[in-house]
């Protein structure tokens, strides 16, 4: 039985939670900008660095984790704060494709900075709301957040796993047509060598 088709006509952006979010994020970000006083520095990069300086030496995978930024933008991130003087990387003496992330004098005297700013922007949000809301505001945006970090780990997860398979199938399929040809070959052996005895009869 087909699904309902959903009702379009009746969607309103001003109820919407994407859009809701959005707005709100938008608001944080220039309340961030504002408080950082023209310091080049993103929420994104922020959390880097916050990441970073409160346990010096992480790999860029343990990043990830911790910020919940994917890995490619996280490695441009960094990538850009290196150059910028913010952060640096080292080789891990057990792991020569890991580097392990610390914070430079300058991305310690940002970071510094930055935290006012996101303790400003922070503090300007919860004021939108009542005082018995804001705890339960921020279980619900907690919760939103680890719901939907779990579900991306579930898609990585069954990603690498469709990979996974992928691989050994072809591996197999590779072993099969190997078989294959090594029977081939082996019954063209035989019937030469059967033709060659016929002839030598015949002879």
């Amino acid at each position: 039985m087909p699904q309902d088709k959903p009702d379009t006509e009746n969607f309103d952006l001003a109820e919407s939670p994407g859009h809701l979010l959005h707005r709100a994020q938008q608001f944080a970000a220039e309340r961030f900008m504002t408080a950082m006083a023209g310091a080049k520095l993103t929420q994104r990069q922020f959390a880097v660095l916050h990441a970073t300086g409160k346990k010096e030496g992480l790999t860029q995978t343990e990043l990830v984790k911790v910020t919940g930024i994917d890995r490619s933008t996280l490695a441009e991130l960094v990538a850009r704060m290196v150059r910028n003087g913010l952060l640096e990387r080292e080789k891990l003496p057990d792991d020569a494709r890991a580097n392990a992330v610390r914070l430079t004098d300058d991305g310690r005297a940002l970071l510094e900075a930055a935290t006012l700013g996101a303790m400003e922007a922070d503090k300007a949000i919860l004021s939108a709301l009542p005082k018995n809301k804001r705890a339960s505001f921020r279980e619900t945006l907690r919760r939103i957040a680890l719901t939907l970090e779990k579900g991306e780990e579930e898609a990585q997860k069954a990603k690498l796993k469709a990979k996974e398979k992928k691989k050994k199938a072809k591996k197999k399929a590779k072993e099969k047509a190997k078989a294959k040809a090594k029977k081939a070959a082996k019954k063209a052996k035989k019937a030469d060598k059967a033709a060659k005895a016929k002839e030598a009869v015949s002879a």
